[in-house]
């Protein structure tokens, strides 16, 4: 499968900084997209650290999956370094971030929300930590891949709201698990089979706060996906109010022949 991939970032309507970051390379299939906070400015440095640091990690190993026939013994053992390459590479984030915001003091509790995704042959890797999103769109579905670490989640996690309820809760915008705050991490994982013509689209909270999910889907299934998808939806979120800086990646994997359902 071939993958295309594209970016956007934009500042909203609601902030004078964009601290939102994303990473987009094709050629190793890795997709990153952050959303960073803290005050004066030091949240655009978190998000940007986080970035590269776990831009450079995993690209500097990224040579072994795609000489993976030559290094593994079968498909569930190169699926596996895939994964454990993204989960070293948070935490070396984590460290870095932790690093600067304790040595610097204009970045003293700065951190940084983390949404990934690596691609090598028929499978896919998904990382986040913090409310930065990833949806899987299959067969005109959209379905959310990666895990809220907000308080409102944990709440419906352990029964005590409903999922409209926390769409609505207060709780929402407390993030239970962030890159740079704490030595220890909450890291959400997961390993999909892909097919040609899914779709992912990674996005910051300032589209998921204006958007709701079919909203997105139908910008996406609009016409064929690619750089103004991304536009699209960047602007119908500003004609919500733009809360928040928004940020997104999206990637459709083709079958040599163009875009398929099968």
């Amino acid at each position: 499968m071939i993958v295309q991939a594209w970016g956007s970032t934009d500042v909203g309507k609601q902030r004078s900084v964009n601290e939102d970051c994303y990473y987009v390379d094709p050629d190793i299939g890795l997709m990153l997209v952050l959303d960073g906070m803290g005050g004066h400015r030091a949240g655009e440095v978190a998000s940007r650290l986080a970035m590269e640091t776990v831009a450079a990690f995993y690209s500097g190993h990224a040579l072994k999956l795609l000489r993976g026939a030559d290094l593994f013994e079968n498909y569930d053992e190169s699926l596996a370094y895939q994964t454990n390459l993204l989960i070293q590479a948070a935490y070396n984030a984590n460290r870095a971030v932790l690093e600067k915001s304790r040595t610097s003091e204009e970045c003293a509790g700065m951190g940084s929300t983390l949404a990934g995704l690596a691609i090598h042959e028929g499978s896919a890797s998904v990382i986040n930590v913090g409310d930065s999103r990833m949806y899987r769109i299959r067969q005109g579905t959209i379905e959310q891949i990666s895990r809220d670490h907000t308080l409102a989640e944990d709440q419906v996690e352990r029964g005590l709201l409903t999922r409209d309820e926390a769409r609505e809760s207060p709780l929402r915008h407390i993030l239970s698990s962030v890159i740079g705050v704490d030595s220890r991490i909450l890291v959400y994982t997961d390993e999909l089979d892909l097919r040609p013509g899914d779709m992912f689209l990674l996005c910051t909270d300032g589209l998921t706060a204006a958007l709701e999910d079919e909203e997105i889907l139908g910008q996406i299934l609009l016409d064929n996906p690619g750089p103004d998808t991304l536009s699209r939806l960047i602007d119908q979120a500003n004609a919500r109010g733009g809360p928040d800086n928004i940020t997104l990646a999206l990637a459709v994997l083709l079958d040599g022949d163009g875009p398929s359902e099968e």
